[in-house]
């Protein structure tokens, strides 16, 4: 989580959270993250999303969030039909309402701009497999 400027909280229409969200979110909000609420499905039949809101935002006053973090946006969308919007009954053509959301309530990270660049690696693994395609495939050119 330290590496984490904002989450994404992904909930199913029809479901609604699911025990492993409580989890994750209680880690988010531990870390003084502010969710981005993504109510996915909402094409499905029999989706409702309007209960799912309200099951987040209870399973939030549950986790004692902050009154900021009580102040989630909320984004629907239909990741299979590549749309989303701020309203489920006026989905825009594509996920606009998505992107804009996340440039609009994601903070920056805190950087010095001259500074030297400064990257942290989360994971690092080698293959020597792939090196001996390249080799092999290269020996073959000659």
């Amino acid at each position: 989580m330290s590496m984490v400027d904002s989450v994404l909280l992904v909930v199913d229409a029809f479901d609604g959270p699911m025990p492993q969200t409580r989890f994750v979110t209680k880690k988010a909000f531990a870390h003084g993250l502010k969710p981005i609420v993504v109510i996915n499905k909402v094409d499905r039949p029999g989706a409702r999303p309007d209960w799912v809101v309200d099951q987040v935002f209870d399973l939030f006053v549950n986790l004692d969030a902050t009154d900021e973090q009580l102040d989630f946006p909320i984004v629907y969308a239909s990741a299979l039909n590549g749309i989303a919007g701020l309203d489920h009954e006026d989905m825009a053509d594509d996920m606009t309402p998505l992107y804009q959301a996340i440039v609009d309530r994601v903070p920056a990270p805190d950087v010095d701009l001259d500074g030297p660049l400064q990257m942290q690696i989360s994971s690092w693994t080698t293959t020597t497999t792939l090196v001996l395609s390249a080799s092999a495939a290269s020996s073959a050119v000659k």
